[in-house]
């Protein structure tokens, strides 16, 4: 399949095997934050967990494997085909029970308030109109649902920068571009513009691999 940017969205530059062996190699710190917070904002015991751009399904599958959400079912939603054959196939050999779907972003193929977590790593910048991505987020939440989005800002410190693009060469993996990334203000503005101001707390860290991007958390209305 063609890299580059599709009518939908922007195809990693590489295709699903080499960004498997990047993400399993690479992301674990990043995938550890990112699921510690999954954890810890989770509104229910039980329900439905989705994965916005869920790439080969390794987010997924490391979540699988936390007792905490041992009774959520697990969807990942990913544009790309090659991206949803790879994680079907993983959940299938480790035996986890969770499902990759195809899906855009800005359309979700889901019911209203249908979902009681939808979450998205490293996805917002790679959407045409990241708006209504926003408020397709916020469309299939439940009341009382949490929607948590974690991306890399444009203006990361260049020394973190530098240690990332040193790990992915290691895996062979190409550097990572900024131009189309966001700041925390662009975000913020985003936001606004989707009418989610009031619902949702925007956070970027200073300091550590926080600082690589930031944080939105999403509260649907009651």
């Amino acid at each position: 399949m063609a890299q580059g940017w599709t009518e939908k969205g922007l195809r990693n530059r590489q295709d699903a095997t080499d960004y498997d062996r990047f993400s399993e190699a690479v992301l674990g710190p990043w995938d550890e934050l990112f699921l510690d917070r999954c954890a810890a904002l989770r509104p229910s015991e039980a329900g439905t967990f989705v994965d916005v751009g869920a790439g080969t399904g390794v987010v997924l599958y490391r979540l699988s494997q936390r007792p905490v959400f041992a009774d959520w079912t697990l969807i990942g939603l990913e544009l790309f085909d090659d991206m949803v054959e790879a994680g079907n196939a993983r959940f299938a050999a480790q035996g986890v029970a969770a499902e990759m779907r195809q899906g855009d972003a800005q359309a979700l193929p889901l019911e209203d308030a249908s979902v009681d977590m939808v979450v998205s790593r490293a996805t917002i910048h790679h959407l045409p109109d990241k708006v209504a991505a926003l408020r397709e987020m916020d469309r299939v939440l439940r009341p009382g649902g949490i929607g948590l989005i974690h991306d890399a800002r444009r203006d990361m410190p260049a020394e973190l920068m530098q240690r990332f693009n040193a790990m992915r060469a290691k895996v062979g993996y190409l550097p990572t571009t900024l131009d189309e990334k966001l700041t925390p203000a662009e975000m913020q503005t985003l936001l606004e513009e989707a009418g989610l101001s009031d619902r949702t707390v925007l956070h970027s860290g200073n300091e550590g691999i926080a600082a690589l991007g930031f944080e939105v958390v999403m509260r649907a209305a009651s």
